[in-house]
């Protein structure tokens, strides 16, 4: 990765787990922002495999809750 394509992101953080996150990096010479990029790689790689998908079980019960409002509505018009 070029310097051109990195971007400097601001975040907030609980200081007691950002220290103790260095204090482990440190161990074999890590850097936090390899941590960072790690987890957001993994994050979007999730994504896109759609690890993160509505379980179907929850998906049927959002479209059976949606047809019991759309009745609600009907009727009330």
């Amino acid at each position: 990765m070029s310097k051109k394509t990195k971007i400097r992101v601001n975040i907030t953080v609980d200081k007691d787990l950002l220290n103790k996150a260095k204090t482990k990096l440190d161990l074999f010479g890590g850097k936090l922002s390899t941590l960072f990029n790690a987890y957001l790689l993994d994050f979007v790689e999730k994504m896109e495999k759609g690890v993160f998908k509505i379980d179907n079980v929850v998906e049927k019960k959002f479209k059976e809750l949606e047809e019991k409002l759309k009745k609600i509505e009907d009727k009330l018009k």
